[in-house]
């Protein structure tokens, strides 16, 4: 694994979410650690991430990308659980650390 400072940023709901510092990239996946709402630490794995990001021009170990995966959400609705499938769209860069 080499060491990476990455940024994830997302739209959500007229907003846009970032999260930025520093993390892991393996052969394939971005690996960061992230804090929950609940406020308990979790690793978030972003699979199959790295063949989608690019080099940025004219800089040196500077990556970046789209990333989209798509997820299973329960919801209530009318007294009876419902579950849906989400498609969740990210927008990645990271640089190698030295």
């Amino acid at each position: 694994m080499k060491k990476v400072i990455y940024s994830v940023s997302r739209y959500r709901k007229g907003d846009i979410e970032k999260n930025s510092g520093i993390g892991y990239i393996t052969d394939r996946d971005l690996v960061i650690a992230c804090i929950s709402k609940n406020g308990k630490p979790y690793i978030r794995v972003f699979a199959d991430c790295v063949k989608q990001c690019f080099p940025v021009m004219d800089r040196t170990n500077e990556f970046k990308g789209s990333y989209s995966e798509i997820r299973e959400i329960e919801f209530e609705k009318n007294g009876a659980m419902e579950t849906r499938e989400v498609e969740l769209e990210y927008n990645l860069w990271f640089k190698f650390a030295e």
